[in-house]
């Protein structure tokens, strides 16, 4: 049984290296085919394509594992899908970039990484995105990052200590006015939700039941005023005020409309 198995082995090194030398002869002349006479005769080659990936297996350079890095809420069945085994051929004409571009286009992933691991291995790493805040839209709770994606919803119920936006296009313009608000701590820290109006200005609900009406593009002049130890500054502590910020040099203040008993049964 011994000789066998030697035998067995030497055909076997015989195959790939007989193998690897039909596979360079015909990237030889694909290439070849492509530097000269203005690549004309490259149709000619394009044909032989499939066999150079047979060639590919037999010399072992088929795709036998993949391991994925980095990815906490994407699903492996995802990412696998998105790579597309079945169709991607050997490890030689695997197409990197095109699994990469599918890869990236999952809700949490914001890059990824594909490297080949000579002979048959693929090693994919993953930078996820990170979540900024929670949009509420149409009833439900959605996870969103600074770029205003929007990762996944939120299971009901679900608690999460992230600032909280509404409104339609509340996503998209969440990264700048959270990050504006981060540099006035008295604002900050009574901050409880955003709501964005008509896709154009921004409404803070604070405290207590404080309501900020903010203008157009006009948010840090608007919050360093509110946020000033002035008499205007003192209604950050009030309860149940609507501070109207909207119009430049006019400041307009009035309680909020309180509940009626129906109002509260429906909240």
């Amino acid at each position: 049984m011994q000789p066998r198995r030697r035998a067995s082995a030497r055909h076997a090194s015989v195959g790939r290296k007989l193998g690897l030398t039909l596979f360079m002869g015909l990237s030889g002349a694909l290439a070849y085919s492509l530097l000269t006479n203005g690549g004309k005769h490259t149709t000619a080659f394009a044909s032989l394509l499939p066999e150079m990936d047979q060639v590919a297996y037999w010399t072992g350079l088929r795709i036998e594992q993949v391991a994925l890095t980095g990815q906490r809420f994407t699903s492996d069945s995802d990412v696998f899908n998105a790579i597309d085994l079945p169709h991607s051929g050997s490890l030689l004409t695997f197409d990197a970039a095109a699994a990469r571009a599918r890869i990236e286009q999952l809700a949490w992933v914001k890059s990824v990484r594909i490297s080949r691991i000579y002979p048959s291995s693929l090693e994919v790493r993953i930078v996820e995105r990170r979540p900024v805040a929670v949009w509420a839209s149409d009833g439900r709770d959605y996870l969103v990052d600074g770029s205003g994606r929007v990762l996944s919803a939120l299971k009901s119920g679900t608690n999460v200590r992230l600032p909280r936006l509404s409104g339609v296009g509340a996503p998209d313009r969440a990264k700048a006015l959270l990050e504006l608000i981060v540099r006035f701590p008295k604002i900050a820290e009574r901050f409880q939700m955003a709501e964005r109006v008509g896709d154009r200005r921004w409404t803070l609900h604070l405290k207590d039941g404080v309501t900020v009406h903010l203008g157009a593009d006009r948010e840090a002049q608007a919050l360093a005023a509110l946020s000033a130890p002035d008499e205007l500054g003192k209604f950050l502590t009030a309860q149940n005020v609507i501070v109207d910020l909207r119009v430049a040099g006019r400041i307009a203040v009035r309680p909020a409309p309180q509940e009626t008993p129906q109002m509260q049964s429906q909240s």
